[in-house]
């Protein structure tokens, strides 16, 4: 707010305003940003983007894998047509979405991309004030896999701690179920102040 005053203030060619002109300057944005926290509270907003986001529901942590059934996790909502372009998918894209508590005052919002009618790609998303990505990290998804030996297929399991500690266990699952999941990797990140997805070190 001080920073609009004095841009106004240089704006002016260096002419000379007397207090009161600034204090009504001052006045008139307080009233602004008053008039549009009191139409978020009563649910009225202009832009519709904007609505979207403020009204996500959020899931409480630590959340654990739970495979492709979604709603094991939370009550996930269709994203809108107009939002999608925000995580970088096209308008066709099926997605899902459900908002996480927020890291260093960063929106999280967890994002489902059905492939199909029951196999989703789970993806974190770290958004900026303009809803726009900052990051986003791949937390669940499946993929078909050829062996010399074998086929089956790749998948990944998940856990995120109520600090945003989020691991990641990527498995092999052989055609035949009677063999056990085999263990190929793990990983461990963070989010960083400024929004990033930071891998860092599985302490043993």
């Amino acid at each position: 707010m001080l920073l609009v005053v004095a841009v106004a203030m240089v704006s002016c060619g260096g002419k000379k305003r007397d207090a009161a002109y600034y204090m009504e300057m001052v006045d008139s944005i307080r009233k602004a940003e008053q008039v549009k926290e009191i139409q978020q509270r009563s649910g009225i907003y202009t832009d519709p983007v904007e609505a979207w986001f403020d009204t996500l529901q959020i899931h409480t942590l630590p959340i654990r894998t739970a495979g492709s059934h979604l709603e094991q996790i939370g009550s996930f909502v269709s994203v809108p047509a107009i939002v999608k372009e925000h995580f970088g998918y096209p308008v066709s894209a099926h997605l899902k979405a459900l908002g996480l508590p927020s890291a260093y005052r960063r929106q999280v919002v967890m994002v489902a991309e059905m492939v199909d009618s029951i196999t989703p790609v789970l993806r974190l998303y770290t958004m900026d004030k303009q809803h726009q990505p900052i990051d986003f990290l791949t937390i669940y998804e499946q993929t078909p896999e050829d062996r010399p030996d074998d086929f089956g297929q790749r998948f990944m399991e998940y856990y995120i701690t109520s600090k945003y500690e989020i691991t990641l266990l990527n498995f092999y699952q052989s055609h035949d179920t009677g063999r056990r999941p085999e263990l190929l990797n793990s990983r461990r990140y963070l989010i960083t102040k400024e929004g990033k997805f930071e891998e860092t070190i599985i302490e043993l």
